[in-house]
């Protein structure tokens, strides 16, 4: 159970990513030169293939204009 909602939770971030991304006309190219992040891991990251670091995460996010911010509340 665990896993499966944590791969919903990457594939959420991946499509965040890649919408914004592409609503600013980037390619995934360009993304990888302001992040400093492989293509390929951009590419998994996109397509919630891959669990990211919040520190990588942090990387693609800013010059993307977005940054995270963590919300734990008791159930």
């Amino acid at each position: 159970i665990k896993k499966r909602y944590s791969n919903e939770f990457y594939k959420i971030i991946g499509k965040i990513i890649r919408e914004r991304r592409k609503n600013l006309k980037l390619e995934i190219e360009d993304l990888k030169d302001y992040s400093d992040i492989t293509c390929s891991t951009i590419s998994n990251i996109e397509n919630g293939k891959a669990n990211p670091t919040i520190k990588t995460l942090q990387k693609i996010l800013e010059p993307l204009g977005l940054e995270i911010k963590i919300n734990i509340k008791e159930k």
